[in-house]
């Protein structure tokens, strides 16, 4: 289960979503050599939107515990933010909400 942040809720869920982001980024140029090829962009599992993200390890737990509980990889940049924030938005997911996420069938 993760819980959604949102950059607009506040000081501290528009920090934390920086730092996800902030973190994300650097583990892209140093996990994944190279630039991503057109139309691909390098994402990341648990999202940036959520406070399990990357950055966690800044926020929760002792010193490292979270640091590396996360995976990045380049996919279809069509398959990114746009459809999350509509999917948040249809399912009225609000900010630090429990949801779920299925891989898979």
């Amino acid at each position: 289960m993760v819980h959604r942040i949102t950059e607009s809720a506040g000081a501290d869920s528009k920090a934390r979503y920086g730092e996800n982001e902030r973190v994300r980024k650097l583990d892209c140029n140093e996990s994944i050599p190279g630039a991503p090829a057109a139309g691909k962009d390098c994402e990341e599992y648990p999202f940036c939107s959520s406070a399990e993200g990357v950055a966690r390890y800044l926020y929760e737990g002792t010193g490292d515990e979270f640091k590396d509980d996360f995976s990045v990889r380049y996919i279809d940049s069509a398959e990114t933010r746009k459809p999350a924030a509509a999917w948040y938005h249809s399912d009225r997911i609000l900010n630090w909400e429990a949801f779920t996420v299925s891989i898979g069938d």
